[in-house]
């Protein structure tokens, strides 16, 4: 058992060593998550979004650009993945607010009738 043993680690050694090419490969990583897009030109353009945990779950809710919130939805499953959600109203500015047109013209939470 002892030669079966140092053979099968003599194999893997081998096969370590050629490799393919040179180095391991990297596992497979997920594509980097990017920030939602957040540029506006009017409060016409911006739209409020639940960020992983939303107002109805203690969380917030996020400004970012009207035709971005389909793109920023589909990939919700994957940004929140092992996130946990409080199972209570949240207190968060931003589940009584509104979506702007802020400073350096980019999508912001703002309190309603707060327009800056």
């Amino acid at each position: 058992m002892t030669a079966a043993l140092g053979s099968l680690v003599a194999a893997l050694a081998a096969v370590v060593a050629l490799g393919c090419g040179g180095a391991p490969a990297a596992p497979d990583k997920p594509a980097p998550i990017t920030a939602p897009a957040d540029d506006c030109t009017t409060a016409d353009d911006c739209d409020l979004v639940e960020a992983c945990c939303g107002c109805a779950a203690g969380g917030k809710q996020l400004a970012i650009r009207k035709d971005a919130v389909a793109g920023f939805m589909a990939t919700r499953e994957r940004r929140c993945a092992g996130q946990m959600c409080a199972q209570m109203m949240s207190t968060d500015p931003s589940c009584d607010a509104e979506a702007v047109c802020g400073s350096r013209n980019r999508c912001r939470v703002a309190p309603h009738m707060q327009h800056q």
